[in-house]
């Protein structure tokens, strides 16, 4: 039934049992934009609060990841890829909140795991839909993006400590923890805006009518 018969534009769940093109993007966008926030807003930013503030975030969108994975056999080649997503981040968001006093190292290790083995899948995913999804761009920028994430970790030193002081006129200590929470701070603000950019270009009716007749 067409939007114009009294249909809603986009539906929360489309045919064949799966949610709607924009409502997984949405609940991504909103679970990265909030633990990052909560880290931008967050003085200390040691090993322990990043495993937790990824935990937590892993925990939330590998959960709408498989929810979104969900859906007809029609559906089974684009969602395939948010199975593995969700099944890899949830383990990652797991593992981070059992050992939540690992340090920086155990920090290191789980974040550029899980970035870059979920990165390579986003954008796989997004090459394989090229000019059948609308998605399919933002699919492939946020899979470079989180490829970068995963390698960005490994270039930090987890020994890495710095006094301040000097120029900067700051006292303290810059460590490998603080600079690794900044960093998937940073990643967790641009994802979660570029998400919810893809979220509401995905609420248009133009691009719900084609994913009720996908």
């Amino acid at each position: 039934m067409s939007a114009g018969r009294g249909t809603p534009a986009a539906p929360a769940v489309v045919a064949g049992g799966g949610l709607a093109a924009w409502v997984v993007p949405a609940l991504r966008a909103a679970a990265a934009l909030v633990v990052g926030l909560a880290i931008t807003f967050t003085a200390a930013h040691s090993a322990a609060f990043g495993l937790i503030a990824f935990g937590l975030y892993a925990v939330v969108a590998g959960a709408v990841l498989l929810a979104g994975s969900v859906g007809g056999r029609s559906e089974r080649r684009s969602r395939s890829p948010l199975l593995a997503q969700g099944i890899v981040t949830v383990l990652a968001g797991v593992a981070a909140l059992a050992v939540p006093t690992g340090g920086a190292y155990f920090f290191v290790w789980v974040v550029s795991a899980w970035a870059i083995i979920t990165g390579a899948l986003e954008l796989v995913g997004g090459i394989r839909a090229r000019g059948r999804l609308a998605s399919a761009r933002d699919a492939m920028i946020l899979g470079v993006l989180t490829l970068a994430l995963g390698i960005a970790f490994l270039v930090v030193p987890p020994d890495y400590r710095q006094s301040l002081g000097g120029i900067e006129k700051v006292t303290g200590t810059l460590t490998a923890s603080v600079v690794l929470v900044g960093i998937f701070g940073a990643w967790a603000i641009v994802t979660g805006v570029l998400l919810g950019i893809g979220a509401v270009s995905a609420r248009g009716p133009r691009n719900s009518n084609q994913e009720e007749t996908a």
